[in-house]
């Protein structure tokens, strides 16, 4: 899934990679992940990770794109495959400068409700989930996750282009009041990494490559 979201961004923005050094690929235990890091020419940062466990059983991957020089909140995809099980989400969080419409995403929720909803415990990022965020959970339903994810992506680059630009510092410090509390009170992701690599390197990971705070 990364690989297409690569290239459907790429046919829109110019995409330079960024050297991620000793961070592109990460060991511990039954975890291995590889990760990377794109500029996008007057927009922002985009970023990458897969997750392989369990000699392949469970594997993940994760998109963000993080607007620096547009004002629009910034976006994640997740594809998790575990036992057999896909669950397919979609993620805005609201970090713009001044609000934006976002009502182009409601014909997208209804054309994919027949879709079993995956449903998340309440964390501290609820409050900063945006309406047009949705998840998917259930056997056999990647065909038709994806091509949500991708409608979603299209959708998100379509209101990224008629987006004002914002001055990039301010944009970065508004990025940067979700990205304090993420490292601070933790998600998944996160806090596997903290485990694995350590606190240091999980901020050097999280602020400079993954969001460009």
């Amino acid at each position: 899934m990364n690989e297409i979201i690569l290239k459907t961004i790429s046919a829109r923005y110019t995409a330079a990679a960024r050297d991620m050094g000793d961070l592109k690929e990460i060991r511990g235990g039954l975890f291995h992940f590889s990760c990377e890091s794109y500029s996008l020419d007057g927009i922002g940062n985009l970023f990458f990770i897969r997750m392989r466990a369990m000699a392949g059983l469970m594997k993940m991957e994760t998109a963000v794109l993080t607007p620096v020089e547009r004002d629009l909140s910034f976006c994640n995809f997740d594809v998790v495959h575990a036992a057999g099980t896909h669950t397919m989400i979609f993620e805005m969080y609201r970090t713009c400068l001044e609000e934006r419409d976002l009502s182009a995403f409601a014909p997208i929720r209804e054309a994919y409700r027949q879709l079993p909803d995956y449903e998340s415990a309440p964390r501290w990022y609820d409050e900063f989930r945006l309406p047009p965020s949705m998840g998917k959970r259930g056997r056999g339903i990647a065909p038709e996750g994806e091509r949500m994810l991708l409608d979603c992506l299209r959708q998100y680059l379509d209101v990224l282009d008629a987006a004002p630009e914002c001055d990039a510092e301010a944009k970065r410090a508004q990025n940067r009041i979700y990205v304090d509390r993420l490292l601070r009170e933790g998600g998944m992701a996160v806090d596997n990494m903290k485990k694995i690599i350590g606190v240091e390197k999980t901020e050097r990971l999280v602020r400079t490559f993954m969001y460009d705070v």
